[in-house]
């Protein structure tokens, strides 16, 4: 499994924050929202190696001392990238399986365009060959 410093909220605190919204502008502002709680990624480690392919978005994604460390200049992907984080507290074939359990489950999956979830795909694809 793999460790990440850059977050403090756990799943069901991230799906607490989802449980009153209702309109698909309220799911929205709770993601932006989340993305504000992404600590920030040392500028230093925002480099083109570690950029993610296949994202619309500039990703970043770093794994030191099995500490994954991320960023995006896209605030809606930071938020997603919160409840990536949030998920990687399993192994992480089981970790993209319960983020998209978790899209679904907070009303955000069908709202997401193709581009996104091209990205978020590159992004697990990524995650994946850093185990």
């Amino acid at each position: 499994m793999i460790n990440t410093p850059q977050i403090e909220l756990d799943l069901e605190a991230i799906t607490l924050r989802f449980a009153d919204c209702g309109a698909w502008e309220e799911r929205y502002r709770q993601l932006l929202l989340l993305a504000k709680q992404l600590k920030p990624m040392d500028v230093s480690l925002k480099i083109e190696e570690k950029q993610v392919e296949g994202c619309e978005s500039e990703v970043w994604l770093h794994l030191h001392d099995n500490k994954l460390y991320v960023d995006s200049n896209a605030r809606i992907i930071k938020g997603l990238l919160v409840i990536v984080l949030a998920c990687l507290n399993k192994p992480t074939k089981e970790a993209k399986a319960l983020f998209n359990h978790t899209l679904q489950e907070l009303g955000l999956a069908h709202h997401l365009s193709e581009s996104r979830n091209n990205g978020i795909s590159a992004i697990w694809r990524e995650i994946s060959s850093l185990d």
